[in-house]
């Protein structure tokens, strides 16, 4: 499977979609910081299963870039 890259406020979202063993799509994801050498983390969350490669690409972008306005938001709301 093609993994898919987007970058978002600084940050790179790795999404690779697989099929699991009822052939329904999920997504990896996986989020760094651009500058960093290595993924800062790769959360193991439940994700939804998808009829489409496609759908599982895009509900793994959406939910990267979720995950990492939410970061933001809580790092910023600490200074």
């Amino acid at each position: 499977m093609r993994t898919h890259v987007f970058e978002h406020r600084g940050y790179e979202i790795v999404v690779q979609p697989e099929q699991n063993a009822y052939n329904a799509w999920q997504a990896k994801v996986s989020v760094r910081h651009v500058d960093s050498t290595v993924a800062e983390f790769r959360p193991e969350t439940v994700q939804p299963e998808w009829l489409t490669q496609e759908e599982a690409v895009r509900d793994g972008i959406e939910w990267g870039t979720r995950f990492v306005d939410h970061a933001l938001k809580a790092s910023h709301n600490r200074m």
